[in-house]
């Protein structure tokens, strides 16, 4: 079932195995159980760069500003005032405002909307009829994927990164898992395309975003056997989700007493004569 405009608290509500679950089952199954939801300024940050980026026209109704002092800016203590408290909830109760931004947090969004707006694949993105964060539940799992292109058979996956240039940005997908995300959203959407779905997914592109100014955009799609080792490990972790789930036990941790090694760069006892000793 493809559903379109789903708010994400019922997305996340929803039972079905999303790609988070997984990522967090690799860590152990007691803290997928737990499925925390954590915000932070930085996922704050990330889901107005996902609207700057898919829905740029969104970015003010959704945003507003975040109250200054009458001096300017935020000094020390500005934020515990309750004159900042009291404009700060007025500036919430705004209809279809979901954030507040400072004036500098605001042009930033600005800039980053009109670099995608301005980099070729951005552009040749926008032109493109699609879906934005479109729901899908089949098979047990469910994908939600940032832009959604039935025509080019394409999901576009919106990142910001430390570093836009593609060795760092390789490194960062085997970091942070994308490459799991990205076979497990393929093969969901298939498995569905198969069953009668009619959305079938050849392409998934990330529109990467640089975290900082002066915000450089790039795209890069993973290999053939980025994608299969993608596919290898969340097989494997949801093999061992669905048999938790099944038994209704969610080990954590590890029964066992291992030898562990401290990084090499901290063992250096055996280099006698070096350094100026105490």
């Amino acid at each position: 079932m493809l559903i379109h405009e789903m708010p994400m608290d019922a997305y996340r509500e929803w039972d079905a195995i999303s790609a988070s679950d997984l990522k967090n089952f690799a860590r152990s199954a007691a803290y997928a159980k737990l499925r925390p939801a954590i915000s932070s300024e930085s996922l704050e940050w990330g889901t107005a760069v996902h609207t700057a980026v898919l829905e740029p026209h969104e970015l003010d109704r959704r945003y507003g500003i975040d109250p200054e002092s009458p001096k300017g800016g935020y000094p020390a203590g500005w934020r515990n005032t309750k004159d900042y408290k009291e404009q700060r909830a007025a500036a919430l109760e705004r209809p279809g405002v979901v954030g507040l931004l400072t004036s500098q947090q605001r042009q930033d969004l600005y800039r980053i909307a009109d670099n995608v707006a301005q980099n070729d694949i951005g552009k040749k993105l926008h032109e493109l009829r699609g879906h934005r964060e479109s729901s899908l539940f089949f098979g047990g799992c469910k994908v939600r994927p940032d832009w959604l292109i039935p025509d080019a058979r394409m999901i576009v996956d919106v990142k910001t990164a430390r570093d836009w240039r593609p060795g760092s940005f390789a490194r960062a997908c085997a970091q942070y898992q994308y490459h799991v995300s990205d076979a497990f959203y393929r093969d969901t959407f298939n498995a569905w395309d198969e069953a009668g779905g009619e959305i079938e997914i050849d392409h998934y592109v990330y529109l990467v975003i640089a975290a900082d100014a002066p915000y450089e955009v790039a795209s890069y799609t993973l290999d053939h056997d980025s994608v299969e080792q993608g596919r290898a490990v969340y097989q494997r972790l949801l093999a061992g989700y669905r048999s938790c789930k099944e038994s209704g036990i969610w080990p954590g941790g590890s029964d066992k007493i291992q030898e562990i090694r401290l990084p090499e760069y901290a063992i250096d006892y055996y280099k006698e004569g070096e350094g100026e000793g105490w």
